[in-house]
Parts: C-alpha cells; structure tokens; sequence
C-alpha cells in the first residue's frame, strides 16, 4: 500500500494538485493551502508521511476543501495504526468532494478498499438521538445511524452520555477482528424525580378506642383514699363499671326474654304456622326472632361484663400507706389520677 500511494502522487501530480482545488474561497487562503498541499506531496514522495499529514492538515484548516482528505487519506495510510483514519478520510473525501475527477475517486475507493480489512464499521442507533456516543471515553459526537464509526482493530468500549457531566448508559464491549460490522441500540437510563418525602401522618385512633370514648361508664362518685385505710384504686372502680354494665346487660336480657315468650304465644294464638309465613304471622316470626337473639345477647354480655368485673374487684390491691389515688367517672370515660409515694 507505501508504494501503490507513492507512485500515485509521483506518476500523477495533476491528480493530487486536484485534491487542493475548491469551488470558491479566498484566493490568498487557496495560494496558502495549494503551497502546504505542494509540501506535503513532496515529503509524502520521500517517505516522511507524518509530516505530510502536518502539511495536509494545515491546508485543511487553511481551505476547507474536502478534496483535500484524499492527500490526508494517503498519509494516514502510509502511517501504522492510523488504518481507522484513512479509511475514515477516504470516505469523507468520497462523501462530500462529489465533484473530484473521476480518477481521483476510483483510486481512493481502491485505497478505502485496502484498508478495509484491518478496520471495522461501528453503526449507533441511540435513544434518545441527540446523545452522544462515548468511543473508549472518548465524546464523538452525536449518534448518527446510518453513518458508521470507523475503530481500530482489537476491543472497544461504547456508551451514551446525554450531557458533559450527565450519566452515561451501560457500556456495550466490542472486539474487531477485521472486517466486522457492528449495529448496537443504546439506552440512556430515564432520570427519576425524586419527590420530598411527606410529613409524617400520625395514626388514627382504632375503633375500639373510638367506640370505647363514647361510653359513659356508671361509675360511683369520685373516691379519695386515705394513707391509713384500703381505698379504691383503678382496678375496683373498673370493676364496679363492668359489674354496672353486667347488670344492665342481664335487665336486657329478662326484658327480652320475656317479649319472646310474649311473641311466641302471639305466634301460636294466631294460628301461625312455620310453612305458610305471611302478613301478619311474618311480621310476629320476625318479632319473637329478634327477641331471642336479644336476650341470648343480653346474657351472654351480662356474664362477660359481670366475670370480668367480678375479678378486677377480686385482684385489686388496697392501697399502702402514703398513697393517696382518686378516681373520677366523666361522661367521656374514666379518669384516674395519682398522688403520693410509691
């Protein structure tokens, strides 16, 4: 490939002058550019491509034509390890100076060609599109998905970053053999707003605190206990409130008891009998039924309240000497208040 590049530039001058010409530009830029152009045709004909590639480079700066990569092109190729480049500085020349002599065009697909083996094509399709793509941490740019990277052979790193300082998505590792072709989809990971954590919301209070509020307990009046006898302390008036509530409960259940005799009888005077249940006979069903389940109720909750009265009385302790407790009954509750030594 050295000397198919040198013979090239030595057998055809007029090509590579070519390669310095534009469509329009200032003429001192394109006298300037034309001599760097003329230098490093005659350092790339005596081997010095590196600095050939410094003559090219300037001219390209100089006159921005892209003409010009074919020269750049021939350097980079007579250079090792610089295949990617010249590869990549063919196809510009290729892709954009649509209007270079037609000779000049074969020889540099001939020279793309050459290199082709020892390169490999990269293609990046990212979400979102205006990412860019991070080649061995390097930025190149904006993803273009029909317009390959060209790497050099061996492994290569390939991410997204969104911004400068932004995250970067998950890398994706590739290694050229020569010749490959990679297609790689790319994800930026979505940012989650992170929301200011609320204020803490105390608990309400449970229903059998609720329901418990609302009960006035029958209670003696308020009680205060002397240091030299057995006063009442909390278990005793809760004991006597339960027993209260065991004894209303069991009233309820007698008075129902009794309306359910009362019904039953009703049922049966009126010639009401269990397989024809209508008007009237429904109405008395309906009635004794209700009755029942009452004082079942009634004196179910008179032996719970009266048990648990009855032993709250029985375990409750006297009072000791220097202590002084009062209990009071409120309509909301009980209210218990301590005073003294333990």
């Amino acid at each position: 490939m050295v000397m198919g590049a040198l013979v090239l530039c030595l057998l055809s001058p007029s090509m590579a002058r070519a390669a310095g010409e534009a469509d329009s530009g200032g003429a001192n830029n394109k006298a300037a550019a034309q001599a760097l152009l003329l230098e490093g045709n005659t350092l790339l004909q005596k081997g010095q491509a590196a600095a050939a590639l410094e003559k090219f480079t300037e001219a390209r700066r100089q006159f921005p034509s892209p003409k010009i990569y074919y020269n750049i092109g021939q350097a980079e190729g007579l250079l090792p390890g610089h295949e990617a480049q010249a590869y990549q500085a063919m196809s510009r020349f290729l892709n954009e100076a649509k209007d270079a002599p037609p000779a000049l065009r074969a020889a540099a697909e001939t020279q793309r060609q050459a290199a082709r083996p020892k390169v490999g094509l990269v293609f990046v399709t990212a979400d979102p599109p205006t990412a860019d793509v991070l080649l061995d941490d390097t930025d190149m740019g904006p993803a273009a998905a029909d317009v390959p990277m060209v790497v050099a052979l061996g492994a290569h790193r390939v991410a997204l970053r969104a911004e400068t300082a932004g995250p970067t998505s998950t890398a994706e590792t590739i290694t050229v053999a020569g010749g490959d072709t990679f297609r790689l989809q790319l994800r930026l990971p979505v940012r989650v707003a992170v929301a200011p954590s609320p204020a803490p919301v105390a608990a309400p209070p449970s229903p059998s605190a609720a329901v418990a509020a609302t009960i006035a307990a029958p209670a003696p009046p308020p009680v205060t206990s002397s240091a030299a006898g057995g006063g009442w302390d909390w278990k005793r008036v809760t004991g006597a409130s339960l027993l209260g509530l065991g004894a209303a409960s069991l009233a309820l259940g007698v008075i129902e008891h009794v309306r359910y005799f009362g019904k039953a009888q009703d049922f049966r005077d009126a010639g009401c009998g269990t397989n024809s249940l209508a008007g009237h006979c429904a109405d008395l069903k309906s009635q004794f039924d209700s009755a029942h389940t009452w004082f079942i109720a009634g004196y179910v909750g008179a032996a719970v309240l009266g048990g648990a009265g009855g032993y709250l009385l029985w375990i409750a302790p006297v009072s000791g000497p220097g202590e002084t407790r009062s209990v009071a009954s409120t309509s909301q509750g009980l209210t218990v208040g301590f005073q003294g030594s333990f």
